[in-house]
């Protein structure tokens, strides 16, 4: 997490390259628009604080991720009454070009989007940290789980997800 190495990034650059990856993160674990600006806001509070410290981050963006993520989690527990809006994935596009193929590839990834949402939190956030493109090691510190316990809790999710997708979309997805 914290390292002795030089950062070789601004806040400002930090801010502008991770912002809209950590909004799309947010939007896909089905958080509100207003809400994941406020906890995309406090992240970034905090980091900025953490540099006022003269702390360097080896990793930013993991480091990022992993408050996001404990604030969203903070936030779902103290508002468990309150039905979180629903939005669609922002992967989501409307058709261009072959416009059946294109609605196709979108309604594949929508009802994906869809069966994820239907999985157990950790195995959603696990799924969409891989899709972010984050290594094993990096899963497990956001997250905060044994870095051995990753790839069997990936591999899980992703059987999971596959069975699910079996049962309700045989057909589109054989």
């Amino acid at each position: 997490m914290v390292n002795n190495i030089i950062s070789f990034m601004s806040f400002d650059e930090v801010y502008r390259k991770h912002y809209d990856e950590l909004r799309r993160f947010g939007r896909q674990l089905n958080i509100s628009d207003e809400k994941c600006k406020d906890l995309i806001q406090e992240a970034y509070l905090r980091y900025y604080l953490e540099l006022k410290k003269d702390i360097v981050f080896e990793n930013p963006r993991a480091w990022l991720y992993k408050v996001f993520l404990n604030l969203f989690k903070t936030y779902i527990n103290l508002s468990k009454h309150e039905q979180i809006n629903s939005e669609l994935p922002l992967g989501y596009e409307e058709p261009s070009g072959d416009l059946h193929e294109e609605y196709t590839k979108n309604e594949k990834e929508f009802i994906v989007f869809e069966m994820i949402n239907q999985l157990t939190n950790r195995e959603k956030e696990i799924l969409l940290l891989y899709h972010k493109g984050f290594s094993y090691s990096e899963m497990s510190e956001i997250m905060g789980i044994n870095p051995n316990s990753v790839g069997t809790t990936l591999v899980r999710a992703i059987e999971r997800l596959k069975e699910t997708l079996k049962i309700q979309y045989y057909e589109m997805f054989e």
